[in-house]
């Protein structure tokens, strides 16, 4: 089925009581020609003493009957409106705008039931909920991606019940010290999974008949997230591509590697991070690391595109850098390319080496500018990034 036109998803903010003047969509357009639903719910991690408190969102590819009509999904619950419009200096009520091009609890497409299923870990204090744009970019391309909130690593969480979690994050900690909040990340993720893989009396995912593929899934995650992707792989065989974007690694897997394929995407200030060099090296299956330029290690999630919308003056830093809608287009594409391969057994080529399309993105080893199949990394020495 062919994505939604804008002018549609227009008409149906209006139907939902929702000005088209009042509404910005999130990401602003689809790459994929699937419709997209989004379903929320909250999970208690048993596995893991004392108990964490998750929240879940599945984003799928939907069906969306003629008969019935469903709507788009706030990208915010109010509480977290209310505490993005504080955190990042928006207006009052300027979050609360903010839709996804996705559909609440819409049922899932039977057709793509059947989809491979990725696994999408925050940053250190970040939510979920600041990067919906990827994981609708990937459903509306046949995928289903599964997010989740970190209790006790989140800066907030908000539950169904009202109820909100708050955390303050250390950045100032030695980075070995963030090995931990892996392991914690790890068990949420493989706890989440298992749970994806029990029979329920009601499907997680509205409409789905059959069981999931997960068999074989992906990872992937920003900033402290890519480590935790990258730590899935090594600790459970289920999970067979990872993408770590901007993150640094810790924890036995940053010198152990991975035998499974493993994509790198870095911000253009990631340039000299021992943990990057040791872990690319400790890599044996296919790899790569590409950089995009005139970019920061936030633009990796939605922030970016928030700023630029929400902000009165468009935000003045982010004057040298990328704008988000662009960020949106290169992160989708490489995404897409590097999960197409190796799922559905695409040729990969934006993935050779640099293109005109994307003059922004080089590739490079650890921070030099080498070839796509080559390596020179830097001296081990330099910065962490969270």
């Amino acid at each position: 089925m062919l994505s939604t036109p804008s002018f549609q998803y227009a008409f149906l903010a209006l139907l939902g009581g929702l000005a088209l003047s009042e509404s910005i969509f999130i990401p602003p357009s689809l790459s994929g020609f699937l419709d997209v639903g989004v379903v929320s719910y909250e999970l208690n991690n048993t596995s893991f003493q004392p108990t964490r408190d998750l929240m879940v969102s599945i984003f799928y590819p939907a069906s969306l009957p003629s008969s019935q009509r469903y709507r788009l999904s706030p990208d915010f619950g109010p509480e977290t409106a209310v505490y993005t419009d504080n955190w990042i200096s928006f207006t009052p009520g300027s979050s609360a705008k903010l839709r996804m091009l996705a559909y609440d609890s819409a049922p899932i497409s039977f057709k793509h039931e059947n989809v491979p299923v990725l696994f999408f870990s925050p940053g250190y204090g970040n939510s979920r909920v600041y990067y919906t744009g990827a994981a609708q970019n990937l459903a509306s391309n046949g995928y289903i991606v599964v997010t989740m909130d970190h209790a006790v690593d989140s800066d907030f969480i908000e539950y169904p019940d009202g109820r909100n979690a708050t955390y303050a994050e250390n950045d100032a900690m030695p980075f070995e010290l963030y090995a931990p909040f892996v392991d914690r990340r790890v068990s949420d993720i493989l706890f989440i999974l298992e749970d994806l893989g029990t029979p329920h009396e009601t499907p997680k995912i509205p409409g789905l008949r059959g069981k999931l593929q997960l068999e074989k899934v992906g990872a992937l995650g920003h900033s402290l997230g890519g480590c935790t992707a990258a730590a899935l792989m090594l600790n459970d065989t289920r999970f067979i591509v990872g993408v770590n974007m901007d993150g640094s690694m810790t924890g036995p897997v940053a010198t152990e590697g991975l035998d499974q394929p493993f994509l790198l995407l870095a911000s253009a200030g990631h340039v000299n991070d021992v943990s990057w060099v040791e872990f690319y090296l400790a890599l044996r299956g296919w790899k790569r690391d590409i950089r995009v330029n005139n970019t920061e290690h936030h633009h990796y999630s939605d922030t970016l595109y928030l700023e630029n919308v929400l902000r009165p003056d468009g935000d003045p830093a982010n004057a040298d850098f990328l704008r988000g809608d662009r960020m949106y287009v290169i992160e989708n594409a490489y995404l897409i390319a590097f999960f197409d391969k190796w799922f559905k057994k695409a040729d990969g080529k934006l993935l050779d080496g640099p293109v005109s399309e994307f003059p922004e993105v080089l590739f490079d080893c650890c921070g030099s500018a080498v070839g796509a199949n080559s390596c020179a990394c830097p001296p081990k020495e330099g910065r962490r990034v969270l």
